[in-house]
Protein backbone atom coordinates (compact mmCIF):
# COMPACT_ATOMS: atom_id res chain seq x y z
CA UNK A 1 0.00 0.00 0.00
CA UNK A 2 2.86 2.60 1.15
CA UNK A 3 4.50 1.78 -2.27
CA UNK A 4 1.61 2.53 -4.18
CA UNK A 5 1.38 6.01 -2.58
CA UNK A 6 4.86 6.72 -3.04
CA UNK A 7 4.50 5.57 -6.86
CA UNK A 8 1.31 8.34 -7.30
CA UNK A 9 3.25 10.76 -5.31
CA UNK A 10 6.45 9.99 -8.02
CA UNK A 11 4.19 10.22 -10.80
CA UNK A 12 2.47 13.53 -10.21
CA UNK A 13 5.95 15.08 -8.55
CA UNK A 14 5.86 18.34 -10.76
CA UNK A 15 1.61 18.78 -10.47
CA UNK A 16 2.63 19.07 -6.19
CA UNK A 17 5.66 20.97 -6.70
CA UNK A 18 3.52 23.65 -8.94
CA UNK A 19 0.67 23.82 -6.52
CA UNK A 20 3.53 24.28 -3.59
CA UNK A 21 4.81 27.20 -4.86
CA UNK A 22 0.67 28.84 -6.15
CA UNK A 23 0.09 27.93 -2.78
CA UNK A 24 2.78 29.91 -1.19
CA UNK A 25 2.03 32.85 -3.92
CA UNK A 26 -1.44 32.51 -2.91
CA UNK A 27 0.08 32.98 1.00
CA UNK A 28 2.12 36.02 0.27
CA UNK A 29 -0.03 38.21 -1.86
CA UNK A 30 -3.02 37.67 0.56
CA UNK A 31 -0.81 38.60 3.76
CA UNK A 32 -0.14 41.72 1.63
CA UNK A 33 -3.99 42.28 -0.19
CA UNK A 34 -6.00 41.36 2.86
CA UNK A 35 -4.77 43.91 4.88
CA UNK A 36 -5.06 47.15 2.39
CA UNK A 37 -8.31 45.97 1.24
CA UNK A 38 -10.14 45.67 4.98
CA UNK A 39 -7.96 49.66 5.46
CA UNK A 40 -9.33 50.71 2.60
CA UNK A 41 -13.13 50.03 3.18
CA UNK A 42 -15.01 52.44 5.08
CA UNK A 43 -15.84 51.70 9.11
CA UNK A 44 -19.60 52.62 7.64
CA UNK A 45 -19.45 50.20 4.79
CA UNK A 46 -21.49 47.47 6.18
CA UNK A 47 -24.59 49.90 7.07
CA UNK A 48 -24.16 52.12 4.01
CA UNK A 49 -27.02 51.61 2.06
CA UNK A 50 -26.77 49.72 -1.72
CA UNK A 51 -28.07 53.25 -3.56
CA UNK A 52 -26.24 55.85 -1.77
CA UNK A 53 -24.05 56.52 -5.02
CA UNK A 54 -25.19 58.26 -8.14
CA UNK A 55 -26.23 55.96 -10.95
CA UNK A 56 -25.15 57.74 -14.21
CA UNK A 57 -24.64 55.69 -17.19
CA UNK A 58 -21.20 54.00 -17.09
CA UNK A 59 -18.30 55.07 -19.10
CA UNK A 60 -16.00 52.65 -20.81
CA UNK A 61 -13.48 53.52 -18.51
CA UNK A 62 -15.86 52.58 -15.58
CA UNK A 63 -17.33 48.79 -17.22
CA UNK A 64 -13.19 48.89 -17.56
CA UNK A 65 -12.28 49.14 -13.91
CA UNK A 66 -15.24 47.24 -12.72
CA UNK A 67 -14.02 44.50 -14.99
CA UNK A 68 -10.76 44.30 -13.58
CA UNK A 69 -11.76 44.80 -10.06
CA UNK A 70 -14.46 41.82 -10.26
CA UNK A 71 -11.31 39.67 -11.89
CA UNK A 72 -9.03 40.14 -9.00
CA UNK A 73 -12.36 39.08 -6.97
CA UNK A 74 -12.54 36.58 -8.43
CA UNK A 75 -8.88 35.39 -8.66
CA UNK A 76 -8.97 36.24 -4.98
CA UNK A 77 -11.87 33.78 -4.26
CA UNK A 78 -10.18 31.10 -5.81
CA UNK A 79 -6.96 31.76 -4.39
CA UNK A 80 -8.95 31.61 -0.90
CA UNK A 81 -10.62 28.07 -1.87
CA UNK A 82 -7.18 26.14 -2.64
CA UNK A 83 -5.80 27.76 0.57
CA UNK A 84 -8.79 25.75 2.10
CA UNK A 85 -6.71 22.79 1.60
CA UNK A 86 -3.04 24.56 2.18
CA UNK A 87 -1.40 26.89 3.88
CA UNK A 88 -3.00 30.30 3.87
CA UNK A 89 -5.66 32.55 4.97
CA UNK A 90 -8.45 30.51 3.18
CA UNK A 91 -11.18 32.22 4.82
CA UNK A 92 -10.44 35.43 5.35
CA UNK A 93 -9.23 35.67 1.41
CA UNK A 94 -12.82 34.13 0.56
CA UNK A 95 -14.60 37.23 2.06
CA UNK A 96 -12.04 39.96 0.57
CA UNK A 97 -12.55 38.21 -2.40
CA UNK A 98 -16.45 38.86 -2.53
CA UNK A 99 -16.48 41.95 -1.03
CA UNK A 100 -14.17 43.47 -4.41
CA UNK A 101 -16.86 41.27 -6.47
CA UNK A 102 -20.25 42.65 -7.83
CA UNK A 103 -23.13 40.30 -7.89
CA UNK A 104 -26.85 39.94 -7.68
CA UNK A 105 -27.67 39.57 -3.68
CA UNK A 106 -24.29 40.76 -2.53
CA UNK A 107 -25.20 43.21 0.16
CA UNK A 108 -27.65 40.82 1.54
CA UNK A 109 -24.38 37.89 1.68
CA UNK A 110 -22.12 40.86 3.12
CA UNK A 111 -24.70 41.45 5.95
CA UNK A 112 -24.91 37.94 6.74
CA UNK A 113 -21.42 37.30 6.43
CA UNK A 114 -20.02 40.49 8.81
CA UNK A 115 -22.66 39.14 11.24
CA UNK A 116 -20.84 35.92 12.19
CA UNK A 117 -18.55 35.88 15.21
CA UNK A 118 -15.45 35.13 13.66
CA UNK A 119 -16.03 37.21 11.03
CA UNK A 120 -16.52 39.96 12.66
CA UNK A 121 -13.87 39.94 15.16
CA UNK A 122 -11.14 38.82 12.44
CA UNK A 123 -11.85 41.97 10.11
CA UNK A 124 -11.88 44.02 13.55
CA UNK A 125 -8.50 42.89 14.39
CA UNK A 126 -6.98 43.71 11.76
CA UNK A 127 -8.73 47.17 11.61
CA UNK A 128 -7.09 47.42 14.98
CA UNK A 129 -3.71 46.28 14.25
CA UNK A 130 -3.69 49.65 11.80
CA UNK A 131 -5.10 51.99 14.62
CA UNK A 132 -8.59 52.34 12.74
CA UNK A 133 -11.95 51.98 14.49
CA UNK A 134 -13.67 48.79 14.52
CA UNK A 135 -16.41 48.09 11.05
CA UNK A 136 -19.88 49.71 12.23
CA UNK A 137 -22.57 46.82 12.09
CA UNK A 138 -26.32 46.76 12.27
Amino acid sequence: MLDGLISILNDYQYFLVWLGIVSTLCFVLSLIAIPIVIKRLPVDYFVKSPFSHCHSPPSLQRLFLNTCKNIAGLVLILAGLIMLITPGQGLLTIIVGVLICDFPGKLVFEKWLITQPIVKQSLNWIRRKQKLADFIID
